[in-house]
């Protein structure tokens, strides 16, 4: 078993190669210096409050002492192993509180990491052709402004930044190649490979999706290997043999459908939250963003129905920076959310790398995601991975398990500075936690140089309405009340679906091919959730043959290609 992979609480104690944990005092800032003693052998918590130790030796408990506070002893026989270990020691004299703020600090040491700083040459590097995959994109552009100058920062406004959607769940063979050729030797970069995939659908009785529904996947043996929540539509993504070094194993393939004696259980909560690198580089970027999100909040809410949407943020830096992590908790004060964005500033950084599984690690334990939320979203607005040292890697796999476990869909932003080994770490994250992936584009004429996505085609939007079209999409369910019509979903439209198959532009011919063909079924967010064989014209609400029987109470798109021409097909499944 790597160090990359921590496993399931329910395997014996004496398996476990790896403990990551932190010290923390009551008020949550974290302590240097504290002795952390397990199965005989002791440490000493890093400035930044963290202690790792390889191995355990069949060890039952942790315990931790420190100057001034009082010691504690962990049991380790109730440990979620999925998280990182949080300890909270009580000081021994009462202190002064601090000063209640929005933001907390998770770290404040100045100590840099010494040689666990990596330093990385931002080179172009050739990305090898291949059949299924097209070295530069091809770009379907829409009606964007291009400004010749950089804005005055008082001429920020919403509205400005471009970008465009790499979906690779719609595009699954092309990011299986994409993974087997181009991007080969960075998958050992994360020790992540995303593509031993199970999906399995969750509806009632009468067609309606299950939100929330917790979903395992097991191995051979029975032990959970994988969790998961149930999305708005219903759908659970599973995977399977994730960490490239740790053992592979055998697993029960789960059914492929549940369907439960529930009522429809559908709720009016949304959670989003803003996490956002506010390093030195991220500068030009920022300022735009801060612009976009009151805006974006507010379309959305429009855009969802009326939906309670609750926002926060997370801003992070790096070690040896001011701070590593500052936090404004999910609120449906959207006010408070922006004022929070409004008044950070980027700086320090210093090094490529930034602190990307500290930063997620606060959002999915601190952030306060509700429970009954049918959607549960992170955007991840970084123009830098996270260092590739052994404990970062494993701290990072973590957070892709939590966010999984937790059913937060991280949507990782890519800004200018990201190179194609960054590319596929982020794309993963998205895969494996039922997410998708937005890259910024240089149409806007704002901050560096960006990074082309390795893909096909790639339609460039604003990024406003990308992220307006994301919550909508993820946070879609049908009406509860029985039947409903195409005059309930009018927000949902045909645009707001990415087409995978398409090139660069749809033709749309007003003649429907008759002939048999291949097609391409598509849920509302554009997933891709089968492929089959059939014609388009028959493709409708009643014609799917026994695929119908599976599919939840939604609508969906069919899509062929027939005859040099693509063809789509919106069905709406009672």
């Amino acid at each position: 078993m790597s160090a990359c992979m921590r496993k399931p609480k329910n395997l014996p104690l004496d398996t476990m190669p790896l403990v990551v944990g932190y010290v923390q005092d009551t008020t949550q800032a974290l302590l240097p210096n504290a002795v952390v003693s397990l199965g005989g052998k002791s440490v000493t918590t890093s400035w930044d409050g963290r202690f790792v130790f390889k191995g355990i030796n069949g060890a039952q408990s942790l315990s931790i002492r420190c100057e001034e506070y009082k010691p504690q002893k962990i049991d380790l026989k109730n440990v979620d192993w999925t998280r990182p270990i949080m300890v909270s020691l009580e000081p021994v004299k009462s202190k002064n509180s601090r000063k209640e703020e929005v933001a907390y600090s998770l770290g404040r040491g100045k100590a840099m990491r010494g040689s666990e700083v990596y330093y990385k040459t931002l080179a172009a590097t050739a990305v090898e052709a291949s059949a299924d995959v097209m070295v530069d994109a091809v770009y379907e552009e829409t009606e964007i402004e291009r400004p010749h100058i950089l804005p005055a920062i008082n001429e920020v406004t919403a509205g400005k930044l471009t970008a465009g959607e790499v979906n690779d769940f719609t595009k699954w063979n092309l990011w299986e190649g994409i993974v087997d050729g181009s991007h080969k030797s960075f998958v050992q970069d994360w020790c992540l490979d995303v593509r031993q995939r199970y999906t399995v659908q969750v509806t009632n009785k009468n067609g309606y999706p299950i939100v929330n529904h917790p979903v395992n996947l097991y191995d051979a043996q029975g032990n959970t290997i994988f969790q998961t929540m149930t999305d708005n539509t219903g759908k659970a993504e599973l995977w399977a043999n994730l960490f490239t070094n740790a053992q592979k194993v055998a697993v029960r393939v789960p059914e492929k459908t549940i369907i439960l004696d529930e009522p429809c259980n559908q709720t009016d909560e949304v959670d989003v939250v803003f996490v956002f690198d506010a390093t030195g580089s991220m500068g030009d970027e920022l300022r735009y963003l801060q612009a976009e999100m009151k805006d974006v909040i507010a379309r959305a809410s429009q855009a969802t129905g009326g939906l309670s949407i609750r926002t926060g943020a997370v801003v992070y830096r790096d070690h040896g920076d001011e701070y590593l992590t500052r936090i404004s908790r999910l609120t449906e004060d959207i006010s408070t959310t922006q004022q929070f964005i409004d008044k950070q500033e980027a700086n320090g950084g210093g090094d490529y790398e930034e602190a990307v599984p500290e930063a997620l690690m606060a959002a999915l334990n601190s952030a306060g995601w509700s429970e009954n939320a049918r959607a549960r979203i992170a955007f991840l607005v970084l123009d830098a991975p996270c260092h590739r040292d052994s404990v970062t890697l494993a701290l990072l796999h973590e957070q892709i398990l939590n966010a999984a476990a937790l059913g937060v869909r991280i949507v990782p932003v890519v800004c200018s500075g990201i190179g194609e080994s960054g590319e596929l770490l982020l794309r993963s994250i998205a895969l494996a936690t039922n997410g998708t992936s937005f890259f910024l584009t240089d149409d806007s004429g704002i901050g560096n140089s960006h990074l082309k996505p390795t893909t096909d085609s790639l339609k460039v939007e604003h990024l406003n309405d990308m992220l307006v079209r994301t919550i909508v999409e993820f946070s879609y369910m049908p009406d509860c009340a029985g039947h409903w019509h195409e005059d309930q979903i009018e927000n949902v439209r045909e645009e707001f679906v990415p087409n995978p198959f398409e090139p660069a532009e749809i033709e749309r011919d007003p003649t429907i091919p008759h002939g048999p063909t291949t097609l391409y079924l598509l849920d509302i967010s554009g997933k891709l959730i089968t492929i089959y064989n059939g014609s388009l014209d028959e493709a409708g609400d009643a014609q799917l043959g026994s695929l119908h029987l599976y599919l939840s109470t939604g609508i969906y798109f069919v899509k062929a290609f027939y005859d040099g021409q693509w063809y789509t097909k919106k069905i709406l499944v009672h």
